[in-house]
Order: C-alpha cells, then sequence, then structure tokens
C-alpha cells in the first residue's frame, strides 16, 4: 500500500495555544518524537512528554526521524530449535502510535519516498506496520541556511508532501492543513482549539531560497555523466564515513546479519552506505566500486538518476545535512553541478 497525502481541510489555531494541543496529544497515549535541543547546540529528534522540551528556534536537525519508521537496526525474525523442530517468530514489531512533531517539509517529503521505496514492490511488513502507525506533524521553514536547497528539487518551505498535519506560523496564529484521515483523527481531540480557515498565502511566511539549479535540466544531463571526469575531482576529500548516508532522510541502505548458533538465532537488519569500502565487497575479494570515486558517484547517480528510473522520482530533498555532517565539507548540489557541466 502507498499513502497519499492531499490537502483535505485547512485551520487555524492561536500560536499560544499551541502547548494546550501538544498537551492534549500527550494524554492520548501516543508516543511523541520531536527536536529537542542538546548540550551539544545541535537538535536530535528524541522521545519527549511536554512541550517545553521541544526545540522551537532551529532550522534543521542534525539527523532526520527516518529511523522511527527504518531503525537503524532492528530484528526481521528470530528462531530456536529443540528435538521437536525449529520455531521461527516473525519480528514484525507491534508498534504503539507515534507522532513525530516538528518535523520539517522536506523531511515528509523524504517519508513519501520511503513508503514508494519500501512498499510499492514487495511490500515490507516491518516498514509497513511502523508507517500506519506514524503520524507527521510538520512545522513549515521561516528561516534557512546556505545548506538549504529544497526549491532546487521540486520542493518548497511550505510544501505539505508526505506530512498529515502541517502549521505554518502565520504571525499571532498557526495556519494548519490536515491532508490526512490520520491527521485529522489526531486533532479530534483538540477541535475546540481549532477554527475554520480558508486557503492562506504561506509565501510571506516562508524562508526565500535561491534555486541552486534546475531539476529537470540535472535530471537529463546526469543521464550522460556517468564517464563524466569530473567524479574524480570531486570524490578526493571523501573520507567513505558514512555521514552523509546515516544523516541523509532518504537514504536506505542496509545490512542483513544473522547472529547467534545452532539452536537459537535472529536476523536483524542494521544501516549501511554505498560509500563503505565494503558495502559491495564480495566474499572472493572482489569489489565492483573498488575506490571512493566510484563509491560517490553511485550514491549520486542513486539520488538523481537511479531512483528517478526506478520510482520516478529524486530521491533527494534538500535538506542539506550532507553538507553539514561533511568532515570533508563535499557539498551535493556543487558536485551534482559539476558533473552535468558543459566542460
Amino acid at each position: 500500500m502507498i499513502f497519499t497525502r492531499n490537502i483535505m481541510d485547512t485551520k487555524t489555531i492561536q500560536t499560544a495555544d499551541l502547548p494546550r494541543l501538544f498537551e492534549a496529544l500527550t494524554k492520548s497515549g501516543k508516543i511523541i518524537i520531536a527536536p529537542v535541543l542538546k548540550q551539544s547546540g545541535k537538535v536530535f529528534f528524541a522521545r519527549v512528554k511536554s512541550y517545553d522540551e521541544v526545540a522551537k528556534d532551529y532550522i534543521q536537525t542534525a539527523f532526520s526521524a527516518k529511523d522511527v519508521v527504518f531503525p537503524r537496526v532492528e530484528e526481521l525474525f528470530s528462531f530456536t530449535k529443540d528435538k521437536d523442530g525449529v520455531d521461527i517468530k516473525d519480528g514484525v514489531p507491534s508498534i504503539q502510535e507515534t507522532i513525530v512533531w516538528g518535523i520539517r517539509p522536506c523531511d515528509t517529503a523524504a517519508f513519501d519516498y520511503l513508503c514508494q521505496f519500501f512498499l510499492k514492490e514487495n511490500p515490507d511488513a516491518h516498514f509497513a506496520a511502523r508507517m500506519e502507525k506514524t503520524t507527521l506533524f510538520a512545522v513549515s521553514c521561516a528561516k534557512s541556511d546556505e545548506s538549504c536547497f529544497c526549491t532546487s528539487v521540486g520542493l518548497n518551505p511550505g510544501s505539505s508532501k508526505g506530512s498529515d498535519v502541517l502549521f505554518t506560523n502565520i504571525g499571532d496564529q498557526m495556519y494548519v492543513e490536515i491532508s490526512t484521515e490520520k491527521g485529522k483523527n489526531s486533532l479530534a481531540g483538540v477541535t475546540n482549539l481549532l477554527s475554520e480557515s480558508q486557503l492562506v498565502d504561506k509565501t510571506p511566511h516562508l524562508a526565500t531560497l535561491k534555486t541552486q539549479f534546475s531539476l529537470e535540466e540535472i535530471k537529463e544531463k546526469i543521464k550522460t555523466a556517468y564517464d563524466n571526469a569530473e567524479w574524480n575531482q570531486i570524490s578526493l576529500g571523501c573520507f567513505g564515513c558514512g555521514a552523509c548516508a546515516f544523516a541523509c532522510p532518504t537514504c536506505t541502505c542496509f545490512d542483513i546479519q544473522d547472529e547467534g548458533g545452532l539452536d537459537s538465532g535472529k536476523r536483524i537488519r542494521c544501516w549501511d552506505a554505498c560509500g563503505f569500502g565494503l558495502f559491495t565487497k564480495h566474499t572472493s575479494g572482489h569489489n565492483p566500486r573498488h575506490n571512493q570515486t566510484e563509491r560517490r558517484r553511485q550514491r549520486l547517480m542513486h539520488k538523481f538518476k537511479y531512483s528517478v528510473e526506478n520510482l520516478g522520482i529524486v530521491s533527494c530533498v534538500g535538506c542539506g545535512r550532507c553538507i553539514r555532517v561533511c568532515p570533508a565539507h563535499l557539498n551535493i548540489f556543487e558536485n551534482i553541478l559539476n558533473v552535468t557541466s558543459n566542460k
């Protein structure tokens, strides 16, 4: 099943009433995952119990919330063996209703991509179980930084793509766009705080971003960029650390490992990254992507070419996390422009 979202209702809520709305959501028994400011000065998603814990003034979290539906490590199944045979227990989890609060529009668009990836063909039962129980309460971006480039990949700071509920600060009120039944049902207990609203032009209240490139031109030019010599140049600084993939809201590479012995054990799935040297290495020792140039090329080609061929969408949402986290200061949109230039 694919989760679709179209604007179905619009409301407003007084900004001063947000704590009351949040409190009602927590009392409903749902788990609330929200941005939290850590001692490092960076903002991370974490489970919260009160509105006071939620970070209010931030551009983007250091990591995405994709591990809510695609955990870093998860058990797929376990087995035990005795004289009567083998007992296999499916690891499909029993999930409590969860709200991800304060997620940005680029990240909700990433959830939309994750749904396409995990559910379009051979639906992944583990992902589906988590996604079915997850509701996304997004907040439009009023600020941006030099790493943000969502407008270059077909999105914008107020995009509702992938969200269940989207809040936009329009002064002393929040404009509320409800896109799904899950979003509507989550707000059912706080209708007294919501007022009917006509469609609102959010543009004056959104961050203004420079468009770094034409997405249509990039998608066309990258088709013939595989042998471009620029791949070698742009990969020279890459350490193969995988930080970009682990921070990315749309990277879906994973490894499967078996743990245990003859009588009991389990199979786990854990995040992986195409930038790692061992990612495609065969047991024979052969590695089809034997250097960092080929691995960097794979990452960018997947974002702008392979995912377009397979799913019809670019798998980059312009969140800028890979730029901010990279120890070598590699810049994905500069790299893409270099390898698709006509020089």
